[in-house]
């Protein structure tokens, strides 16, 4: 036991002390940069989830404000239609976005029943949609139905625009 206390006593000579110093180093530069990563990926993971969030928050009422008009404000109607509309869906759907109501018809409403977003990036993304399509026609006779449709987004500046529907059946 006394050769060992006698060695622990002894001053380290000047190599033990840099390998030690060097080997601290490292160690602190090894876990400093584990640090720095951990923070890295959560901020990516914050900014994924606040991306995600802006569309589960706007996918539904794109999605009624694209599709649902009115015969007395249908031309503002399809004005708001068109400045949320993104190719290639704008050009695919132009006759609709531009065109008169179609005879009989008052009014056709998608009111959004549940949304839930697929993915998404910074630059665009897909949510599925349950809506409840209502038309309701000049003689005031109502129809209305479930649809669950599948909705593709593009990312415009700080705002999406929807590029892409899909009736799922």
């Amino acid at each position: 036991m006394k050769p060992i206390i006698a060695f622990l006593e002894k001053p380290m000579r000047a190599v033990g002390v840099l390998i030690r110093l060097v080997v601290a180093a490292v160690l602190f530069v090894v876990a400093l940069g584990y640090c720095i990563g951990g923070v890295d990926a959560r901020t990516a993971a914050d900014r994924a989830q606040q991306v995600r969030a802006t569309l589960q928050e706007s996918a539904g009422g794109i999605v009624a404000d694209v599709f649902s008009v009115d015969s007395r404000t249908w031309s503002s109607d399809r004005r708001t239609a068109q400045s949320l509309v993104a190719p290639p869906l704008s050009v695919s759907s132009q006759r609709g976005l531009t065109g008169p109501p179609p005879a009989g018809t008052a009014s056709v409403s998608w009111v959004p029943q549940h949304v839930a977003v697929s993915w998404a990036d910074d630059r665009a993304g897909e949510a599925l949609i349950i809506v409840r399509v209502t038309v309701t026609a000049r003689g005031g006779h109502t129809e209305s139905r479930l649809k669950s449709v599948q909705a593709a987004y593009v990312r415009s500046g700080d705002r999406w625009l929807l590029n892409g529907l899909e009736e799922l059946q």
